[in-house]
């Protein structure tokens, strides 16, 4: 989980080191464009994969306990986090319009929305078969992709709202999905998912619900080379990474974009060079909050709503 999870997050970090260039005029060189476009497929399914497997065991907790996590560990940061957005990026936040269609989503902190409609739509179907919602958020991903001529955040959320819920009915059969992942079969859906990946870069793919057999292919070679490699000493970034999601997740973007514009306000302009040299400043802040959050109650309300028992902290788990 801390693997797969970190590498995802470092896929997402690597993504928008290219797709921040733009806002100092710049663009990214062909080569990292189509790195970060090899995962475009991929990214974000995964991170709401790994998501997925976590609800089987949120939901065996009360109501007010369920909800109350959900609140300080998803609603908070996301709040949080969105009005770093609005005085980073100077978002006009002077109506309520304004203000509405920042949180609706709109903002590089969608994920959290989604996780957030999820887990909140999850508890009032606890009874249903997850997999039978995952199904049904396919079909209608299906539908409002038709509908609209392209992608748009309907199509989007539902398709993603599938692997959410896929991830919880793996979590209901973990054992026999290890037994699945671990047989050596596993790689053909490591070689379909490169083949998957390179036809993502040449053609300038996006998330489509029509993915969604790479997608898995994907998952299933993911979680197959990641149980092979995480105790490597070589893979302590991304367990790290993933230990640490949420904290590297919010705060990545903004200082992606603050970074690149202190670089080109220097004089640096190359714009490979910015970008690599962004995705070393993300991970940098990332483990900065990440220290400081374990030693100050202060950073830790950047992420977390605190509850306090007595005089000692106490922060719900992370949901990404």
């Amino acid at each position: 989980m801390d693997f797969l999870r970190g590498f995802a997050i470092l896929l997402v970090i690597a993504f928008h080191s290219t797709k921040m260039l733009s806002r100092v005029d710049l663009m990214p060189p062909m080569w990292l464009k189509d790195a970060t476009e090899f995962f475009a497929l991929y990214r974000m399914p995964t991170l709401m994969f790994l998501s997925g497997l976590l609800l089987p065991q949120s939901l065996k907790k009360d109501t007010v306990t369920y909800f109350t996590g959900k609140i300080r560990s998803v609603l908070w940061p996301y709040l949080v986090w969105s009005g770093v957005t609005a005085l980073v990026f100077s978002r006009d936040v002077s109506s309520i319009q304004a203000i509405v269609s920042l949180l609706n989503a709109g903002s590089y902190l969608w994920f959290l929305f989604f996780i957030g409609l999820f887990y909140g739509f999850a508890y009032f179907v606890k009874r249903v078969n997850p997999l039978a919602i995952a199904v049904v958020a396919f079909v209608v991903a299906v539908a409002a992709l038709f509908a609209s001529k392209g992608i748009q955040v309907q199509s989007r959320m539902f398709y993603l709202m599938s692997y959410f819920f896929l991830g919880a009915f793996v979590a209901r059969h973990w054992d026999a999905f290890l037994t699945f992942v671990d047989k050596r079969t596993s790689l053909v859906a490591v070689l379909i998912a490169i083949l998957g990946g390179i036809a993502a870069a040449y053609f300038d793919l996006k998330s489509q619900p029509m993915a969604v057999p790479v997608v898995f292919a994907f998952i299933v070679g993911a979680c197959y080379l990641s149980r092979k490699v995480a105790d490597k000493p070589w893979a302590q970034l991304p367990n790290y990474v993933g230990q640490n999601s949420l904290k590297f997740y919010v705060s990545h973007f903004p200082a992606i974009y603050l970074f690149d514009v202190l670089g080109t306000q220097l004089g640096l302009e190359h714009s490979g060079v910015l970008a690599v040299l962004s995705i070393f400043v993300a991970l940098a802040v990332g483990m900065i909050f990440s220290v400081a959050s374990e030693k100050s109650v202060a950073v830790q309300w950047l992420f977390s709503a605190p509850k306090f028992q007595g005089s000692r902290f106490r922060r719900p788990p992370a949901a990404i």
